[in-house]
């Protein structure tokens, strides 16, 4: 990923079109390509930065919904940005969260009292980056990630005296899924399932949150919005892995310091 350099001329997203936009500042240029592809697998909207320099002028053109930053940077620092977004009222509420190598507590607390809303160390979880975003952007925040995706299931209805039947998983968290399906079942229905899973077979309980009839909804698609209330532990831990996997899949690791 090429950081984008801003101009008066480029039209930027808009917060309001429905996925939230990013100003992502990193001068590693492998570790600002990973952090705009997880993003960007996350659903967000990303503009990058190889320099504040640069960040900082994304915010003459439009205001995101946040900006995330290293403190290691070529000229100015992060901290100097941090400092700037926050000290002029017009970028003030613009939560900036800070993702770093630099493991200096006193950096930390510095960082946090400037009014910092995250202080992330990498490599960083995408659970825990998404989370600090969603508790930084989202009025009403998401804790687990959802990951759009298509897997078979089989609602085992059979168990309950019904015929079972297949259907697909266009929508997976550690918590839940979105089975798409023109036969919805009534809300607060408890219905086994069977998931597949990457080669894995996990039987489970979930009960209905909502139905959606045609192409409305959160996915624009026939379905229903299902929590897990009965799952072994490592199924859970094995669906968690599954969507680390899908997230940083074909990313250069991150090197441990």
């Amino acid at each position: 990923m090429t950081a984008k350099t801003p101009s008066k001329a480029k039209t930027l997203p808009s917060s309001d079109e429905g996925k939230k936009y990013l100003v992502v500042v990193d001068g590693n240029p492998t570790e600002l390509y990973s952090a705009g592809m997880i993003l960007q697998r996350l659903e967000y909207s990303i503009l990058t930065a190889a320099s504040a320099e640069d960040g900082l002028r994304f915010l003459d053109i439009a205001r995101p919904s946040a900006i995330i930053t290293e403190l290691l940077l070529p000229k100015m620092s992060g901290m100097d940005l941090l400092n700037r977004v926050k000290l002029d009222p017009a970028t003030k509420a613009i939560p900036v969260i800070v993702l770093t190598r630099l493991k200096d507590p006193k950096v930390e607390e510095l960082c946090m009292v400037a009014g910092c809303a995250a202080f992330l160390r990498k490599p960083v979880d995408p659970h825990t980056l998404y989370r600090s975003i969603q508790y930084a952007v989202e009025a009403t925040p998401r804790y687990y990630i959802r990951l759009k995706t298509c897997l078979r299931v089989v609602i085992d209805e059979a168990r309950q005296g019904a015929a079972a039947s297949s259907e697909y998983v266009t929508a997976l968290s550690e918590n839940g899924i979105y089975i798409r399906t023109f036969r919805p079942r009534k809300v607060n229905a408890r219905i086994p399932l069977t998931l597949f899973i990457a080669g894995r077979r996990i039987q489970l309980r979930a009960v209905v949150l909502y139905c959606v009839m045609g192409a409305s909804g959160p996915l624009k698609e026939p379905g229903m919005g299902m929590k897990f209330i009965e799952i072994a532990e490592e199924d859970r831990a094995f669906i968690r892995k599954f969507i680390k996997d899908e997230i940083t899949k074909d990313l250069v690791a991150e090197e441990q310091e």
